[in-house]
């Protein structure tokens, strides 16, 4: 004959290997290691419940054991019953619905306030049902344990409904940036008591979530749209507003980062002691890198401004007025004698007098360009010649007989120069040039040309006969890079000649 406690303790391991297949199935959606004991936790209490519950009349032990035993693994059972099932519903339906933007519709707050209600509930029940407690008799020990509590933890508090606030009213989402203390942070998590956020340099921040609902929230977004932005720029008064606002537009539109729509815009923002002040408006998806794109901005501002001739004056003081013109005719010299340095190592202008030279230097523009802007653009009208002082650029020409979008020439360094066909016959650009970096660049013009070749005309049969070997050696370049033969060259120094004479209207003299 079996024994008596047989039944119960097979009632018992059924449950326990039943509730065990179950983990085996569930297993990869309890990714946590609390989890995981949780449930083998409640596994062994609902085990014990089953086998002490099924053999109650067998006294399987000694009464006062069972019944405190029993107690106890029913308490567990009925806690981790409840919290469980809050788990199951959180993950199966609520875990699941999703906004419009694909987000979780239920903030995770919410959820996890769901589950410590839920824990709450389940304690209650357990106490309960399995040690008899009356919830009259906890009424009053909970209001006070509340109580102190409350005013223990009342700035935990606030940040935990603050946290609330902020996932029920989302003024912004995992990924946003937002502008605290004046600098732009992404928010990278969301927890009872604070929000982490990460500057742009890679910074972790923990700050509160009370005082993210008691101050304005500036949300730049995740990139999504562009943003917009301003800068201030102080231009003397005797710029014209239209022509500033031009230079200020075009710069902004050719800065790295800044979006094709909306249009930058430029607005005479007030007349100050010295200098017009002009608001830059430009908009931009990069917010993770705002003082990036504003770097570029103002840069790109200045290069343009400077090649305009429109001047950002300091504050206006009439203090060593002596010194400040002796600063400037020593700038003015330096950039004359370094000029003429150039000319003087230029295969075009080697054979000029050393007169003519400094003459050319003298009338010579200065000009800066940033990385990445272009110094001429093919096809486009043009009378100058650009020598290089400093910097490296990349020539280029439309590459559509070929197959390709650009046809790469040539890397122009210190030193060369450039345009010797638009400055000498008014001939369009044939070729693109582009700054690879910070580029310092000299200007020599028709208007600087013009009176140096009306003086002796026979400058202009030196300048046609270089100018035919460079145009040769340009033009086998060329055909080289698209694999064909070379060709004869279609203007020699003669043609050459009539059309630098025809440009500076010098007539017939010289002949």
């Amino acid at each position: 004959m079996q024994p008596a406690w047989i039944f119960p303790l097979a009632l018992s391991l059924a449950a326990v290997a039943g509730l065990e297949v179950v983990y085996l199935l569930l297993r990869r959606h309890l990714p946590r290691l609390a989890e995981r004991i949780s449930y083998q936790l409640w596994t062994l209490s609902l085990g014990v419940v089953s086998l002490l519950a099924a053999g109650r009349e067998l006294t399987l032990l000694p009464p006062r054991l069972e019944s405190r035993l029993l107690a106890i693994a029913g308490f567990l059972a009925a806690v981790l019953s409840v919290t469980f099932a809050w788990r199951l519903f959180d993950r199966l339906l609520v875990a699941r619905r999703l906004d419009a933007r694909g987000r979780p519709a239920v903030p995770r707050l919410v959820r996890d306030l769901g589950a410590w209600l839920a824990l709450a509930l389940g304690l209650i029940l357990g106490a309960v049902w399995f040690f008899d407690a009356s919830l009259s008799g906890l009424a009053l020990p909970s209001a006070v344990v509340s109580a102190v509590l409350g005013f223990a933890l009342q700035d935990v508090l606030k940040n935990v409904f603050a946290g609330l606030a902020l996932q029920t009213e989302e003024p912004f989402d995992i990924g946003d940036w937002i502008v605290v203390d004046g600098e732009p942070r992404r928010v990278v998590e969301m927890s009872w008591r604070t929000t982490q956020l990460r500057s742009s340099l890679g910074v972790d921040y923990r700050e509160p979530n009370a005082n993210l609902v008691s101050t304005e929230i500036v949300n730049l977004g995740a990139g999504e749209r562009p943003v917009g932005f301003a800068v201030t720029v102080g231009i003397a008064y005797g710029a014209p507003p239209r022509l500033v606002k031009e230079a200020l537009e075009r710069a902004a539109r050719e800065a790295p980062g800044v979006a094709r729509e909306p249009t930058p815009a430029a607005l005479v923002a007030g007349f100050g002691d010295s200098a017009v002040t002009y608001e830059l408006r430009y908009w931009s998806r990069e917010v993770e890198g705002v003082a990036r794109v504003r770097d570029a901005v103002l840069s790109r501002v200045w290069y343009r401004l400077h090649r305009d001739g429109w001047t950002i004056p300091f504050p206006m003081r009439t203090v060593q007025i002596e010194t400040s013109r002796r600063i400037a005719d020593d700038k003015r010299a330096w950039r004359s004698g370094r000029a003429e340095e150039l000319l003087a190592r230029t295969d075009l202008f080697a054979e000029l007098d050393p007169a003519v030279r400094r003459r050319l230097a003298a009338a010579a523009g200065h000009h800066y360009y940033d990385a990445g802007e272009r110094l001429v653009v093919e096809g486009e009208h043009g009378e100058s010649l650009m020598l290089l002082s400093r910097g490296s650029v990349s020539v280029s020409k439309s590459g559509a007989e070929v197959g390709t979008s650009r046809l790469a020439l040539a890397t122009l360094d210190a030193g060369e120069y450039f345009g010797e066909m638009s400055l000498l016959t008014g001939a369009p650009r044939s070729a693109t040039v582009t700054a690879d970096g910070a580029v310092e660049v000299f200007v020599l013009d028709r208007a600087a040309l013009s009176p140096i070749l009306e003086s002796d005309p026979a400058i202009a049969e030196a300048l046609s006969r270089r100018l035919a070997e460079r145009m040769a050696a340009t033009a086998a370049r060329i055909e080289d890079r698209r694999g064909e033969a070379p060709r004869a060259e279609a203007s020699d120094a003669q043609t050459l000649l009539r059309r630098i004479r025809s440009f500076f209207h010098l007539g017939s003299r010289g002949n």
